[in-house]
C-alpha cells in the first residue's frame, strides 16, 4: 500500500511540473536598420529632407506586428537603428513626420493592412516636415541577425515654376507674374500609397469652402485652401525678357490625364488632372494661363514648368480653367524625381 501511495505522489509531481513548465522564448535576433532620402530628381531641399520623427514597424511573415520602434536622437543623427525582434522572415516599414493625431493611428495597429491603411492630408506636410514613407524586408537568423536598408520617398509630387518668358508682342510692353497656383489637387493619401481619390483642394482654381464654387483663388479674399498650393509672386518681366521662378507647389499623386472642360464652372466638380495656374497682369488686366499636368503626377517627383507667354491668355470672364489657343502659349515641363524623368513639352 505504501508503495502505491509512492507511486501516485511521483506521478503528481511529475504532471505538476509539465504543467508548471515556463514557455521557453522564441528565438531572436538584431535587425540593423539604415535609411536614405531617395532624392526627387533635382536635388531636395534641406527643409525636404530634414527628419523630426521616424518609427520603424516590423512585421513576421504573416503581417503581425511583432515590434514598433521609434528613432532616439542617436539613431536620427546616425541614420542608422539596431532592434532586437524574432527571427524569421520580416517586413519592414517606415514612416517619418507623421503629426500627432496620424502617429496615433500608426501606433494603435496590429498588423501590417492596418499600417498601410492609415490615411494622412496634404496639409499634414509642413515647411520643414514632409512625411516620409518606405518598405523592405529581411530574413532575421539567430546566427548573425540581419540588415535593411530603405529608401525613405515622400509621398506628395512637385511641381517647381522656372523660367517665364515674356514674348508678346511688343506694344504690350512688360507684364507682371502676380500669382501662380495649383488647381484640382488630390489631397489624401495612405501609408500604402494605394489611396483613392477623395479629397480635392482649389476644384477648378476656386475655393470651394467659400460657398458656390464660383470665387477663383487671389480674388476677393477667396484663398487656396492649402498653403502648399498657392504662391504670390508680384514679379516684373521686360518685354524679351525673363523670370527665373523658383517656386514649389506639393500635391498627392494624380493619375488622371483629362483635362478641365469648357466651361471649367459648375455645380458638379468633375476630377481631372492637376492644372498650374499662373496669372499675369498685362496692361492693367489679369490673364490667366493653365498648364495641364496630363502626364500624371508621381510621387517623389519634382515636374519642372518652364513658360513662353506669346498671346493673352484666359479672363476671369472667359473661364481661367478654358483651354488657350496654341498661339498663346509654350509650356515646357520636365518631370524629375527628386533622382530623372520623363520631359514633355507642350504648345498651348
Amino acid at each position: 500500500m505504501k508503495i502505491k501511495y509512492l507511486i501516485m505522489l511521483v506521478a503528481a509531481c511529475v504532471l505538476f511540473s509539465f504543467c508548471t513548465r515556463e514557455p521557453v522564448p522564441s528565438a531572436s535576433s538584431e535587425l540593423t536598420l539604415s535609411w536614405e532620402d531617395r532624392a526627387t530628381k533635382g536635388a531636395a531641399t534641406e527643409p525636404e529632407k530634414q527628419l523630426h520623427s521616424l518609427w520603424f514597424y516590423i512585421f513576421d511573415a504573416n503581417g503581425m506586428l511583432d515590434v514598433a520602434y521609434a528613432c532616439t536622437a542617436g539613431d536620427l543623427s546616425a541614420r542608422k537603428a539596431t532592434v532586437r525582434v524574432k527571427t524569421g522572415g520580416k517586413t519592414v516599414c517606415a514612416v517619418a513626420n507623421l503629426p500627432p493625431e496620424r502617429q496615433n493611428a500608426a501606433n494603435a495597429v496590429a498588423t501590417l493592412a492596418e499600417l498601410e491603411a492609415v490615411t494622412f492630408d496634404l496639409s499634414d506636410n509642413g515647411d520643414a516636415r514632409f512625411i516620409m514613407t518606405a518598405k523592405g524586408t529581411a530574413t532575421v537568423v539567430s546566427s548573425t541577425g540581419a540588415d535593411c536598408a530603405l529608401n525613405l520617398e515622400r509621398p506628395v509630387a512637385k511641381i517647381s515654376l522656372g523660367t517665364v518668358r515674356n514674348q508678346l508682342p511688343s506694344p504690350y510692353g512688360p507684364i507682371t507674374v502676380k500669382q501662380a497656383f495649383l488647381c484640382n489637387v488630390v489631397g489624401n493619401q495612405n501609408i500604402a500609397g494605394q489611396a483613392d481619390a477623395a479629397t480635392w483642394y482649389n476644384q477648378n482654381g476656386t475655393d470651394e469652402a467659400n460657398g458656390g464654387k464660383t470665387a477663383t483663388i487671389g480674388q476677393g479674399g477667396h484663398q487656396a485652401r492649402c498653403a502648399f498650393t498657392y504662391h504670390d509672386v508680384n514679379a516684373p518681366i521686360d518685354h524679351g525678357g525673363s523670370y527665373g521662378g523658383g517656386q514649389v507647389f506639393y500635391a498627392m499623386p494624380n493619375a488622371l490625364t483629362t483635362e478641365p472642360g469648357n466651361p471649367a464652372y459648375g455645380t458638379v466638380f468633375v476630377p481631372t488632372c492637376t492644372v498650374l495656374m499662373v496669372v499675369a497682369t498685362i496692361k492693367g488686366r489679369d490673364y490667366y494661363y493653365p498648364v495641364p499636368l496630363k502626364n500624371k503626377l508621381v510621387r517623389n517627383t519634382d515636374n519642372l514648368v518652364n513658360l513662353t507667354i506669346i498671346g493673352l491668355g484666359n479672363t476671369l470672364e472667359d473661364g481661367p480653367l478654358n483651354r488657350i489657343e496654341k498661339a498663346d502659349l509654350r509650356a515646357t515641363v520636365t518631370v524629375s524625381d527628386w533622382t530623372t524623368g520623363s520631359v514633355y513639352t507642350e504648345t498651348i
